[in-house]
């Protein structure tokens, strides 16, 4: 995971502002979030990119394989969650958490090919309330329990046919933040201070380690949301040679 506290004071230090009171605790917060989501969506970018790279046979492999360093990046949000069903009939409710879905399975069908037991079944993912209704109404494609088919709603997933009590959800969560222990906290990533009286009467700012919320981004990442950081502070700043600075940082990686 990458220290909120690294971030926060190579971002004061690069931006030189700390003495006008232009890099605050408040400033950074407002765009801590903002910065991770945006990293955490060029993580799939860079997934389709890593692919592109192995089609054309560039890709150096095993332990060094760009595609399977962004597979581990990923892996940090990768979620199982089982899902009840709710009071409405076979309709399940989204994890709060939930960005992008990967999986949906359901309990145990008997295979029609062998007649052996099929521990989970694969729903197939349908995103169109039409489109469903096309493969219901079907003579050839209608859902059944060895092929069951789940509508993903706003806020709910159905599934067809509607005989299941639960079904396991794998997906990938949305970037929220560690506590300093290590454990995922639900808050988003943030950086706070303690006011200390030092022997000499001056009031100094330390940071708070145990109220601190850490980045959820694998520890490599420390340059980039440094940049992203600074791109966005140098927005609000008005100061184009932050922002200049971050632009170039990111353009020689």
């Amino acid at each position: 995971m990458v220290s909120v506290v690294q971030v926060y004071n190579a971002v004061k230090n690069i931006a030189n502002k700390e003495q006008k009171g232009f890099i605050t605790p408040a400033i950074f917060n407002s765009f801590a979030a903002i910065a991770q989501m945006s990293i955490y969506n060029e993580m799939f970018l860079e997934l389709v990119d890593a692919k592109r790279i192995s089609r054309q046979n560039f890709d150096p492999g095993r332990d060094k394989s760009v595609r399977k360093q962004k597979l581990e990046d990923l892996a940090f949000y990768k979620r199982r969650s089982t899902m009840e069903v709710t009071n409405d009939g076979f309709v399940f409710q989204k994890p709060d958490d939930l960005s992008k879905i990967i999986s949906i399975t359901v309990g145990a069908a008997i295979s029609e090919m062998t007649g052996t037991v099929d521990e989970r079944i694969n729903c197939e993912l349908v995103y169109d309330p039409e489109k469903l209704d096309r493969i219901v109404n079907s003579l050839l494609s209608s859902p059944t329990a060895n092929f069951p088919v789940a509508l993903i709603g706003t806020n709910d997933i159905e599934i067809i046919p509607n005989d299941v009590s639960s079904a396991v959800l794998n997906y990938y969560a949305k970037p929220t933040s560690f506590v300093s222990g290590g454990g995922i906290s639900d808050q988003p990533p943030f950086y706070t201070v303690l006011n200390v009286t030092s022997p000499g009467g001056e009031v100094v700012e330390l940071p708070d380690i145990s109220s601190c919320r850490d980045f959820m981004l694998p520890t490599h990442y420390l340059n980039e949301i440094i940049s992203e950081m600074l791109k966005l502070i140098g927005v609000r700043l008005r100061d184009g040679s932050v922002a200049a600075f971050a632009t170039q940082e990111e353009a020689s990686e």
